[in-house]
């Protein structure tokens, strides 16, 4: 078996909403072999991973799969299953997958949902080794080794608890969330609403309280300057001063880092001078200064403060081994380390206890190592701190703080400046009044670990991470700028341009995606075709923009999903068999669903604006949770019947030939078709549809009707608001009109604007992309000679795997059925099959410009001269 390719589908796509895999597996000599012709092949599978047992497949019910396996199914089908059940064994929660059998034999398109790419393409690769492995009869299979590179995987790249934490509550609301780069940085919101959190830090918190509180003597001295309970103590950097401070301050004394953090190098409850003798000469000798302070008797708290409110509260409990008289310090640490909730760094509730200077230090007290071996029913407590990240527990105490505390850790949050805080303190009991003579705050922590909050090893679950969303974002719509996705066959790129214009106003920047570029405002960021999600995601990553309007093109779709998870308008144009048989996407039916995705994704509350024309597209209405709008040519249009019945709202042309605009059941007559200038005169149908649905997706946006009338007379189709589509140029008696047509439905929409507007002959230079099918580039060339007197055909500059002059030779082909061989032309390269066509024309022909690269026609015009005008 081989794998061709493979794509991370990272936002929603053809196969799930979720981040799914995409791979493209040659199973070869297993296509002939299905699972029930491969003898004990179904058993030993089970055998190896019982709980295949569970999973439903297409059946909808647990044990499915298994019914597949004995019936019979083929290699990419059980690797689907596979893949997913050893992300599950290795404890990454995801269900959904989809096998699509490919025209060519031996050829399967295999998704399956991830969390996390690396660990994700393992499990297929070793899902791949374990089929080939049972088939080749290979005793002793290490299903567990697989299991834990996964895990290993998944850790290691996943994010951070508190990240993860903060990450999935922004999803449960609806607030977009990127992850920026592989650390714990992630982006909330879109565009000029953006914020950002790192850890727990985040855009609103103050550089300078950071500062103040990695600083624990400036800590002391802030919180003390306010009257806030801290405890006395001294700053020292030798360790001569070390022991005059302790003779000062008295014991029991605290030792530890002035600028430490998580808890390292914290020795507590030094009692007298030969114990931190002891600890003094097991130090950090990297540490240049430290604080010796006075040791308060009591329970160790962390309260946690988020915008000025007390969200949760954990009693922390030092990390302690019972000894079994057998076993070495070391070894019962070890033995708890196994714990399943124990984990390195903070990938698990609880970290694993450390082998470091720490444990060491603090058993010194004791004249113990971790040699020791402690006696039967003998607790040892191993680390001097209750801080988790050094092994330690955290109990859950929220209901019980009383209402002074609560005071205390929100007026010492403020005085530090910290939006979000840990507030550790040292309490005797919490649950009654304060007693600043015996609790006292031992540190204000910027960035608070919240892992213990959501994961406590006893009490209620707190969910600060979603405390930390809505102190950032009281909805979604002060999260997120609007986003308007416009998908479809034909159309995308004028309407999306449409939507930008009408949209922008003063005070109001608009980005857009089309197939030409990336546009912030008037400024083009990127040229090319910009219609995939990479663009898209720079629009909504830029903090300049206010709206988002992005051309969702199949492409893009196919090789990554969508950029957002919601938007707030989807617009489709219409569906036409274009593309077919490329990657996996091999029927109408197919590529129907492919499109539909944009309805899907409409959030509740939104607009979905469909071409009541389009049978298709008009079912669309029924996979959309937004508010339907259908869009028509014609008035009597059973959709637009309906909705005007029903009240709803529509946008139609009438029998006189006015765009009528019909909302909350009242009927406004908008403009004459025939006085927008992008409709040519009302003869380009298809500029007719695209604006309909162009203006009732900026209506739906609030948009008033007064400013929509003025933005529709002032777009013009011209080469600066709709470059490349329908343009008109009047040049010495010749109309010559430019467009990018190309396919089928394309081409016989601009021939029937073409049919309105010629007055003589009509030449067309055409080409066809070689990824499409010979039948499609046949009829192209079909449609072409049935609406042309002469044809020039060109070569497109990029063959997409066909042979030099074997997309023209297909046209030609086609053509010749209809006209005279002597009105055809070939001419490769594209500037020159411009020139070609111009050089036979004469006035009052009409010559169409279906163009691959844009910079040939500008080519054109600049050798032309300045007898060009763009029709306006």
């Amino acid at each position: 078996m081989k794998i061709n390719r493979v794509r991370y589908l990272k936002g929603p796509n053809y196969f799930n909403y979720n981040p799914t895999i995409w791979i493209e597996l040659d199973i070869q000599e297993y296509e002939f072999q299905p699972s029930n012709k491969i003898a004990g092949f179904s058993e030993s599978l089970i055998s190896l991973m019982p709980g295949l047992r569970k999973h439903t497949c297409s059946t909808g019910y647990e044990g499915g799969f298994v019914e597949r396996l004995y019936e019979g199914t083929w290699m990419g089908h059980i690797l689907e299953h596979i893949a997913i059940e050893l992300q599950n064994m290795a404890g990454i929660h995801v269900k959904h997958g989809k096998t699509v059998t490919g025209k060519k034999e031996g050829i399967y398109f295999v998704t399956y949902e991830y969390r996390e790419p690396e660990s994700g393409y393992y499990a297929f690769k070793a899902a791949m080794e374990i089929a080939e492995q049972i088939i080749s009869g290979i005793k002793g299979i290490e299903i567990s080794r697989h299991v834990n590179k996964i895990s290993s995987f998944y850790y290691k790249n996943k994010l951070g608890p508190s990240t993860e934490a903060i990450y999935n509550a922004a999803i449960r609301r609806n607030i977009p969330v990127e992850r920026i780069g592989t650390d714990s940085l992630l982006r909330l919101g879109t565009g000029s609403r953006q914020k950002f959190v790192q850890a727990t830090i985040t855009s609103q918190t103050s550089c300078m309280a950071v500062e103040n509180s990695c600083d624990k003597q400036a800590t002391k001295d802030i919180l003390n300057s306010c009257g806030l309970p801290v405890p006395i103590g001294e700053v020292a950097s030798s360790y001569e001063e070390i022991f005059k401070a302790a003779e000062r301050l008295g014991f029991p004394l605290v030792i530890k880092p002035l600028n430490g953090r998580q808890g390292q190098g914290v020795i507590t409850n030094i009692k007298n001078k030969d114990e931190l003798f002891n600890v003094v000469h097991c130090l950090d000798r990297h540490v240049k200064e430290f604080i010796i302070e006075k040791y308060y008797e009591g329970h160790d708290y962390r309260l946690l403060v988020i915008g000025g409110n007390l969200v949760a509260a954990s009693l922390r409990m030092p990390p302690f081994v019972i000894g079994n008289g057998q076993d070495t310090i070391r070894r019962l640490i070890e033995i708890e380390n196994k714990n399943p909730l124990r984990g390195d760094g903070h990938e698990k509730p609880m970290t694993k206890i450390p082998f470091n200077y720490t444990v060491s230090c603090y058993l010194e007290k004791f004249d113990l190592s971790l040699s020791s071996i402690p006696h039967k029913g003998q607790i040892i407590q191993v680390v001097g701190n209750a801080n988790l990240s050094t092994g330690g527990l955290a109990i859950d105490v929220t209901d019980e703080v009383h209402p002074t505390y609560k005071e205390l850790a929100i007026a010492a949050a403020k005085a530090i400046g910290l939006d979000i805080a840990g507030i550790d303190l040292i309490s005797k009991d919490i649950t009654k009044p304060l007693d600043s003579k015996q609790s006292a705050i031992i540190e204000v922590n910027a960035a608070p670990g919240i892992r213990m909050h959501h994961h406590p090893s006893k009490g209620k679950s707190r969910d600060a991470g979603k405390a930390i969303v809505d102190y950032l974002f009281k909805d979604r719509e002060e999260a997120a700028i609007p986003v308007l996705a416009v998908t479809g066959t034909n159309g995308k790129t004028t309407t999306t341009r449409m939507i930008k214009h009408f949209l922008e106003s003063e005070g109001r920047t608009v980005g857009m995606t089309n197939s030409d570029g990336v546009y912030i405002g008037s400024h083009c960021i990127d040229e090319g075709d910009c219609s995939g999600p990479i663009s898209a995601r720079k629009v909504l990553s830029n903090p300049q923009v206010d709206a988002a309007v992005l051309e969702t093109a199949r492409g893009g779709i196919l090789r990554e999903g969508l950029a957002f998870r919601y938007c707030d308008v989807g617009v489709v144009t219409n569906v036409a068999e274009d593309h077919l048989g490329i990657d996996g996407i091999e029927t109408f039916d197919q590529l129907v669903k492919l499109k539909r995705l944009i309805p899907e994704v409409v959030i509740d509350g939104g607009a979905c604006i469909l071409n009541g024309d389009d049978p298709e597209v008009a079912k669309m209405a029924s996979h959309t949770k937004g508010k339907v709008i259908f869009t028509s040519l014609d008035e009597q249009n059973p959709f637009i019947q309906k909705a005007l019945k029903k009240g709803e709202d529509a946008w139609y042309v009438d029998l006189a030939g006015w765009i009528i605009c019909s909302e909350n059941g009242k009927c406004t007559k908008f403009l004459p078709v025939s006085e927008v200038p992008v409709t040519f005169d009302g003869t380009a149908k298809h500029n007719v549809s695209n604006l309909l649905q162009a203006l009732a997706a900026v209506r739906s946006q609030g948009v008033d009707l007064e400013n929509l009338k003025r933005k529709a007379l002032s777009f013009v189709p011209d080469f600066h608001f709709s470059k490349g589509r329908f343009n008109r140029i009047e040049m010495e008696g010749r109309q010559i009109i430019i467009d990018y047509a190309h396919n089928c439905a394309g081409l016989n929409a601009v021939f029937e604007a073409v049919q309105s507007l010629k007055k003589g002959r009509v030449l067309t230079v055409l080409s066809a992309p070689g990824d499409r099918l010979d039948e499609d580039i046949a009829q192209l060339g079909t449609i072409a000679a049935k609406n042309t007197d002469v044809m020039v055909i060109k070569e497109d500059a990029e063959l997409r795997g066909r042979m030099p002059w074997e997309v023209p030779g297909i046209i030609k082909t086609a053509a010749k059925k209809h006209m005279s061989p002597s009105n055809i032309h070939l001419v490769k390269p594209e500037a020159e099959a411009f020139i070609k066509a111009w050089e036979i024309s004469e006035p009052g022909d009409l010559l169409l410009f279906l163009y691959e690269d844009f910079q040939a026609v500008k080519t054109f015009i600049e050798l032309s001269g300045s007898k060009t005008r763009v029709d306006r």
